[in-house]
């Protein structure tokens, strides 16, 4: 190692014993010297290795005859040149490695010492102009170079990989006419080098550059024979093996795997004998079992995945059978991560072995002494699978025993929580477990039926253990998949079990991490399972939460039992809250005279969604409530506490919504001053009084109908603005220094692009087009001259990429906005110009843009509002689009419904070996858009049916297609007798929609076709038929 002292120290020398003799080391390949590249602008600064790596202590701590660099001149820039030129030339045209040796270890000395500065300067000046020459130089070294001096080796080597590899350009292309040498250089260290560290960084490198060739087996099939050579069962060198495996694993995913593989049967026969070989050790092994997956990953051909995919999954259960006995994290978690990429790209490769691929990998979050992240790790490979719509999601609902265990991993997980009263006791600390996301994620997948179908019994053994842990884990589970499964309304018929226990546990379980679980577990059962849980459940969870709300002994516990009632009052009837009315009023009431604001604010909250909830029945409180929340809101306004001061105007509106305009006029011009002084003062990006001024106008307009014009010229622009506010997105210099815990950001994948978006802008953005929305909605004509303002405003965010929210938003207000226009227009709010209406101009900026908007849209449920919107447009429009216009509509449209179509027919087909299931809900969004595409297709052929017939043609695939599916069905019925009967039976295929349907189209051609269409039709049937289908269409 380098030593280093403070004092001035004499120059450095090279301890003759540290320096190679000319016997050991001989320079026997001597470098011509070939002037590289000149140009200075190309030459780049080249950082060494960390100072930990430094070099032998002899080699700068002792004396030596030579000293290698010594300091440059200080004179002028001409004697610095020829300083350097002669020290290259010394370097490169000596007769030993002396030189060249002393000048590597001085790459290596101390940050900011002189001779690394200086070494730094001829590196450059060896690389501007000698390049070529250098980089044959480091190559001989490295062949020649004798095994005592191996760290001498690792500094030559680094510097190497450093100047071919470090250039934006490629120095590899540049220097092909030297490739040959640097490949034979580097497969001879390859065969011969002793030092693992060496050679694993010399594989690395080659996997580098080997990328960097077209066709591996054209360009350097030496490469491929020392791989092939390796692996085979004649290699008398484990670390050969292990480093010819570990550079096939690298080469993989970067070459084409067929150029690869010479003989794939001796490929996997080479892999299979490692797997048996009792001489290899389980690292070998290991590698053998990466590459395996890679090669299943990447290799395109099925019917080899099929012929050998059954015996490598077996090889690589036992590797991680054998991991988990040695408790090997590091590699657990490489095989897990390497098989999660494959189940992500190809799911139907593990179907051969599937429940016992996913057993084993199971069996790791068993593991009593693997790292937590392991263990994450296997369950992310189950998410992995879950999250493959077709292949995965199918093969894990068809397995009997997966599930089951899926869930019994997960309780065990989330019960391996300490007693800590500062953890697990608040909502962000929960969704923030790995384990909760894991779980979250397959709820979303699978749905929340599978789940507790499976999890039934897990739950009675759970909730009756002794330890909190395991009570909780069974209680905090079903909140989270209330809250996170794709169709909530299904666990309908399996809460009964067990909503009655965690309901009681808020009151008489003794630890206050089971009640916290339990409250939010009611919480989401409020949210997502009503109206029926409220209406089953309220005369057991009312007492309760109540109770809970005094439990001051447990803030956290206290503040979960008002977001709990606030979600529970919030969904729920007002008959079926009356009964309550007083007796939650009253307590409020008696909880906003607290001086704790945390509470203070809860009950202005829950307050809110009583009166919403209570309706016309809260107005008997209207007169008790509002001095109290008079006074909260003056008081917080004098504070500056805006936390507060949001708190309470929400309130406040929320109360005016619900008693209605009648109740509340001597009380508005107090509020409204507020708010105007709100408007006027400069509130920070994070004020939570930003959004809420903005629900504030809102929920006025709502109230107040078209008393609230003389407040629009306030109200619209301030709204305008919001939904037009910039600045949200964030690109960091440096992405992983991006701080998420607070909330304020949070992450985005947009493509391959990653962005972060601060989310109190975005919340305020979608607020401002929300109560745009909102009051477009209510005043309608009312709204006159700033329907086309407010239009403008929402159009461009029907195609905003960062929030679906606001999208959903811009599409539903599409239709409001003509029809206030088309009102407004008639009744002469607007002034018509000499070209055309301001109804007219408006639908010809619309139309297009819900056109160009579904043409972009990819979620589902987005693009279903955007059609039903642009539905209803187009109905109330004239013919506003144009023939590029109507050519991507028409364009869309196809694209959507063969899109479907082809999905669908997608999912017919079958892994085998899998016995599988196709729930109602997997193509439910679909089937709804499918249907949206139909109609909005209707709807434009009947408005322009006299200027249709140019753009037939565009849908005669479509039609055609559905034709032939038509006659499919019809031939079947006809011929198919017995077998088609049974095919039917017990489907759906005929319900009493579908011939309602058949009927309703019928009716419609009869009435659309000529008489003598229609008659030849009904001549074609027999005569017991034709008057079936007669009485049938005349009923």
């Amino acid at each position: 190692m380098v030593t280093t002292t403070t004092t001035s120290a004499p120059p450095r020398r090279v301890s003759a014993r540290a320096v190679p003799p000319r016997s050991l080391l001989p320079l026997r390949f001597k470098a011509k010297l070939l002037p590289g590249r000149g140009n200075p602008s190309k030459a780049r600064n080249w950082s060494p290795p960390s100072p930990s790596r430094l070099g032998p202590s002899s080699l700068s701590s002792q004396e030596s005859p030579l000293h290698s660099v010594a300091p440059l001149p200080r004179s002028s820039p001409c004697s610095t040149r020829d300083y350097l030129r002669n020290k290259a030339i010394k370097i490169l045209e000596s007769v030993d490695a002396l030189p060249l040796t002393c000048f590597l270890n001085e790459l290596n000395f101390p940050e900011n010492s002189i001779d690394l500065m200086d070494a730094r300067k001829l590196l450059n000046y060896l690389k501007k102009n000698y390049l070529t020459s250098f980089c044959l130089c480091l190559v001989s070294y490295l062949k020649f170079c004798a095994t005592e001096f191996v760290i001498c080796k690792e500094y030559a080597f680094d510097v190497l990989c450093q100047i071919l590899t470090e250039n934006e350009h490629d120095l590899w292309q540049e220097t092909s006419f030297m490739n040959k040498e640097l490949k034979s250089a580097l497969l001879d260290c390859l065969n011969t080098e002793s030092s693992i560290e060496i050679l694993h960084k010399i594989s690395d490198f080659v996997a580098t550059i080997a990328t960097k060739e077209v066709r591996l087996g054209n360009e350097w099939p030496e490469l491929l024979e020392f791989v092939y050579e390796s692996i085979s069962s004649d290699s008398d060198s484990e670390e050969k093996v292990k480093c010819a495996i570990s550079l096939l694993f690298k080469l993989i995913p970067q070459c084409a795997v067929e150029d690869m593989v010479i003989s794939i049967d001796s490929f996997y026969e080479s892999l299979v004998d490692i797997f048996d070989s009792e001489e290899m050790s389980s690292e070998v092994k290991v590698e053998a079992a990466l590459a395996s997956i890679r090669f299943l990953c990447h290799w395109t051909n099925r019917w080899d995945h099929d012929r050998y995919s059954t015996v490598l999954l077996v090889e690589i259960v036992l590797t991680i059978s054998t991991l988990i006995e040695q408790r090997s994290d590091k590699d657990l978690q490489a095989l897990v991560d390497e098989l999660t990429v494959l189940a992500k790209e190809k799911p139907w490769s593990l179907s051969s072995q599937f429940d016992y691929l996913v057993l084993s990998v199971l069996r790791i979050a068993d593991g009593v002494e693997l790292q937590d992240k392991t263990k994450i790790i296997a369950l992310e490979f189950v998410v992995a699978l879950a999250e493959k719509r077709v292949e995965g999601r199918r093969m894990l609902r068809g397995s009997q025993l997966i599930i089951p265990k899926v869930l019994e991993k997960i309780l065990f997980l989330l019960a391996n929580l300490e007693d800590n009263p500062e953890t697990g006791t608040a909502e962000t600390d929960i969704q923030n477990l790995p384990v909760v996301r894991c779980l979250a994620r397959i709820a979303a997948s699978l749905g929340g039926e599978v789940l507790v179908n499976n999890f039934l019994k897990l739950f009675a053994i759970h909730f009756g253990a002794e330890d909190w842990q395991s009570r909780h884990a069974a209680v905090l589970f079903l909140g989270i998949v209330a809250e996170k499964c794709s169709k909530p309304e299904k666990l309908k018929q399996g809460w009964n079990q067990m909503a009655g226990r965690i309901i009681r546990s808020v009151d008489e379980d003794m630890h206050p991490h089971v009640r916290w679980a339990a409250l939010y577990t009611i919480k989401q059962f409020s949210k997502h399972l009503k109206p029926e849980f409220q209406d089953k459940y309220h005369e057991k969870v009312m007492p309760v939460l109540t109770k809970a709300m005094d439990d001051f002994s447990n803030p956290r516990v206290q503040v979960q039992a008002y977001l709990a009632l606030f979600d529970f009052t919030w969904n729920c009837s007002s008959s079926t809250l009356k009964p309550y009315l007083k007796e939650i009023v009253n307590k409020l009431l008696k909880q906003l005279q607290k001086v704790n604001p945390m509470v203070q604010g809860e009950t202005l909250r829950v307050l809110s969604a009583v009166a919403h909830s209570s309706r016309d029945h809260f107005a008997e409180y209207y007169s008790s409530v509002m001095p109290y929340l008079k006074v909260i809101l003056m008081t917080a306004n004098e504070e500056l506490d805006h936390n507060h001061l949001a708190d309470s105007v929400e309130c406040i509106t929320m109360v005016w919504l619900a008693v209605g305009k009648d109740k509340i006029r001597s009380d508005i011009e107090m509020v409204v001053q507020l708010l105007f002084s709100l408007q006027g003062s400069k509130l920070e990006e994070n004020d939570p009084m930003r959004s809420q001024l903005l629900q504030a106008w809102a929920r006025l307009g709502k109230c107040l109908g078209q008393e609230f014009r003389p407040y629009m010229s306030v109200a619209i622009p301030l709204l305008i603005k919001s939904a037009k506010i910039g600045s949200y997105v964030i690109i960091p210099k440096n992405p992983d220094e991006v701080d998420e815990s607070d909330g304020s950001i949070r992450a985005l994948i947009l493509g391959d692009r990653k962005i972060w978006i601060k989310t109190k802008v975005l919340e305020e953005k979608l607020k401002a087009c929300e109560g745009l929305y909102l009051l477009a909605d209510e005043l309608k004509e009312g709204l006159s001259v700033w329907i086309e303002k407010v239009a403008r405003t929402l159009v461009p965010r029907l195609k905003f990429e960062h929030s679906e929210e606001i999208r959903r938003v811009a599409a539903s207000a599409m239709p409001v906005l003509l029809k206030s226009s088309k009102v407004a227009t008639q009744e002469g709010y607007l002034e018509r110009s000499a070209d055309e209406s301001p109804f007219k101009k408006l639908c010809s900026y619309v139309v297009p843009a819900l056109v160009k908007a579904l043409s972009k849209e990819s979620l589902p449920e987005i693009a279903t509002v955007i059609l039903d919107s642009l539905d209803e447009c187009l109905k109330m429009s004239e013919h506003v689009l144009d023939e590029d216009q109507t050519d991507l509509f028409l364009k869309t449209i196809m694209n959507v419904l063969q899109k479907i179509s082809s999905l669908s027919r997608s999912r017919v087909g079958a892994v085998e070996g899998i016995n599988q299931t196709l729930p109602d809900e997997e193509n439910g969004e679909e089937q709804k858009v499918y249907d949206k595409a139909a109609d909005c297709l209707t709807t434009f052929i009947r408005t322009h049916k006299n200027t249709f017939s140019p753009f037939i043609g565009k849908l005669a695939p479509c039609i055609e297609l559905m034709w032939v599916a038509a006659q499919a069905i019809g031939t079947a019925a006809e011929f198919g007798g017995s077998v088609f009967k049974s095919s039917v039976k017990g489907k759906k295929l005929a319900t009493e929609e579908t011939v309602n349907q058949m009927i309703k189209q019928l009716k419609l051609h009869r009435r659309r076709s000529p008489h003598s269409t229609w008659r030849s039709i009904m001549l074609s049937l027999e005569l017991h038929l034709q008057k079936k289908l007669e009485s049938m269409l005349s009923s």
